[in-house]
């Protein structure tokens, strides 16, 4: 069996997946493991992006002065 030795792209992926990667992802080359974490890390770039877009689109459509209420009670 095959061991691999950690690399930061598997801390990467670590921290992007909040646990360790599975086993399948493990027995890929250092550069396959590379590659994943960096589209991963660009997915969820975009996830974010999309979703502070549709925020913001959502709140062109609540009356002005409501805004600061609604942005508190979805924000905490």
């Amino acid at each position: 069996m095959r061991r691999s030795v950690m690399t930061h792209s598997d801390a990467r992926l670590r921290e992007l997946l909040g646990a360790d990667p599975p086993a399948s992802v493990l027995a890929l080359d250092a550069d396959d493991r590379a590659a994943l974490a960096a589209l991963l890390e660009d997915a969820r770039q975009r996830q974010a992006r999309t979703l502070e877009d549709a925020l913001t689109a959502t709140m062109r459509h609540v009356p002005f002065p409501v805004r600061g209420i609604v942005k508190r009670v979805l924000f905490g």
